[in-house]
């Protein structure tokens, strides 16, 4: 029965392979959560270069499984799902899925995998990857041991991890109010938590690190956004990640309700090392249209391109930064989007 497991994973692999090396436009990129308007946006945002050129052909999978989340549509008003998810998990998944999918075609940097089979992670799989994104997965995927030291082998080692918006949720018990059932990913990811207030949450967007590579987009300014923002617990700390962007404390009406964190420290996305491995998160990407938004995809191009191990970015953590330490940081200036 085992070996007979091992042939159907195999057959399997070897069919998901091939269809990813057929030949395909932008035209025909597509998932049933994105709406013909969508797909025309999402292509009008697009990058159409590499931020760095790829030293050798990138693989990039993109695992989107959700598990009891959001849950049967009776837990809603009106027993139906509201426009931002359905019974997959967040709407934007499927839209995150199509730009990352059209934007590693485009520029020619990567090569996208979409997969909700834990059975990728099995270290025969795993390893033909560069990086692995965990798009939008609130619940516990999976519970198997050697998968879950498949994935720590593989990020250690000096492959990379991308984390959106519900990836702070992953490996956690949604019946049980998000009971942590692994720790060690929430530490390799750099928070728990997914803490937060409307979905549709206007603020103010501090960029904490405005000369590094990932958010060189912005030009130092900060800018107002709408959507849903997180507020992170432990492991979350800044002598663990390099924080990029954070809520404006200063600038956003926090009011209404108790203060989430009493340090004030609502970042929104980092970056870390762990062991040889690469590791971005972002907590935007709740709603679809961050993933139509020109900005937004130019800092998830450079976030792939480093946890795909091509674009250079400092980890060093933001508390133990110094005027000394930015300055011997070896940071590419890329070209304009």
């Amino acid at each position: 029965m085992k070996q007979l497991g091992k042939s159907l994973a195999a057959v399997v692999l070897a069919i998901v392979g091939s269809l990813c090396q057929t030949p395909a436009t932008a035209d025909d990129i597509t998932d049933d959560r994105c709406s013909p308007d969508e797909l025309r946006k999402i292509e009008a945002a697009m990058p159409t270069r590499a931020l760095v050129a790829p030293a050798k052909p990138r693989r990039l999978l993109m695992f989107d499984l959700n598990v009891g989340y959001p849950g049967p549509p009776t837990r809603f008003p009106g027993q139906v799902y509201p426009s931002h998810v359905d019974a997959r998990g967040h709407r934007s998944i499927g839209h995150a899925n199509v730009a990352f999918t059209q934007m590693g075609r485009r520029t020619g940097a990567f090569e996208t995998v979409v997969s909700r089979d834990p059975a990728v992670f099995q270290w025969e799989s795993l390893k033909r990857y560069d990086a692995v994104c965990f798009n939008n997965t609130v619940g516990n995927p999976f519970d198997d041991a050697r998968l879950r030291q498949s994935l720590l082998e593989f990020v250690r080692g000096g492959g990379g991890l991308l984390g959106i918006h519900g990836a702070s949720l992953t490996f956690t018990d949604w019946s049980k109010g998000g009971r942590d059932t692994w720790p060690e990913f929430g530490v390799m990811l750099g928070a728990r938590g997914a803490n937060h207030r409307d979905y549709r949450e206007r603020i103010f967007i501090k960029v904490e690190d405005p000369g590094h590579p990932l958010t060189q987009v912005f030009g130092g300014a900060g800018f107002e956004y709408c959507s849903e923002f997180f507020r992170f617990h432990d492991p979350y700390s800044r002598e663990q990640v390099r924080v990029l962007l954070t809520i404006d404390t200063a600038k956003t009406d926090l009011s209404g309700r108790k203060p989430e964190r009493q340090d004030n420290d609502y970042a929104l996305a980092w970056v870390r090392s762990y062991g040889q491995g690469r590791v971005f998160y972002s907590a935007i990407g709740h709603n679809a249209e961050v993933f139509s938004d020109p900005q937004m995809l130019q800092v998830y191009l450079g976030a792939i391109q480093f946890v795909l191990g091509d674009l250079p970015a400092p980890t060093t953590p933001s508390a133990t930064l110094t005027p000394a330490v930015p300055a011997q940081d070896t940071v590419p200036q890329l070209p304009a989007p």
